[in-house]
């Protein structure tokens, strides 16, 4: 019996030092990191929080009328000392895999830009394909850096969107 209860202590001890981690990490949380609040009140974009605590910027303006979606991911990853986020913006949605000709467009761009790269996520059970481009910065950046890897995903997203579909539905 003080074998189980010692087991379950140090089980729970585990799991609430996890719990710690993650929070200290900026893990997502259905309130979003507050780092990203901050920043984002701070350069006054206009957002809510998906139900993965995610920062999902309300259509920001583009120059030439048209506006492009973006999201601030909460939770970030380690990459040696560095705490990472990404900041992505969708732009293309098929049916199933993606055409080789738009796969490969997508390829050509990837290597063409300074920041950032294209990526295809799987949903609606792997009924369809969503074509982000994604950056990834410092957990830590400040409210410039944030609103400049903003920009540039909402640029080349909404470039890419009306290059292959002419709408604009992000």
């Amino acid at each position: 019996m003080k074998g189980a209860l010692l087991i379950l202590a140090c089980v729970l001890c585990l799991a609430a030092q996890g719990l710690a981690q993650s929070t200290a990490a900026g893990g997502a949380r259905k309130t979003g990191d507050a780092r990203v609040k901050a920043l984002l009140d701070q350069i006054g974009y206009k957002y809510e929080l998906t139900v993965d605590g995610d920062f999902k910027l309300i259509p920001i303006a583009i120059d030439s009328g048209r506006s492009q979606l973006a999201y601030v991911v909460s939770k970030t990853h380690q990459y040696g000392t560095l705490e990472i986020r990404e900041v992505m913006s969708p732009a293309y949605s098929s049916t199933g895999p993606l055409s080789a000709t738009i796969a490969n467009r997508l390829l050509r761009e990837n290597g063409e830009v300074k920041l950032g790269a294209w990526r295809i996520e799987p949903h609606a059970n792997g009924q369809k394909s969503l074509a982000l481009f994604a950056v990834q910065v410092a957990a830590t950046s400040d409210a410039e850096t944030l609103r400049l890897a903003i920009k540039s995903v909402i640029l080349v997203a909404d470039r890419m969107e009306k290059e292959l579909t002419g709408t604009d539905d992000y």
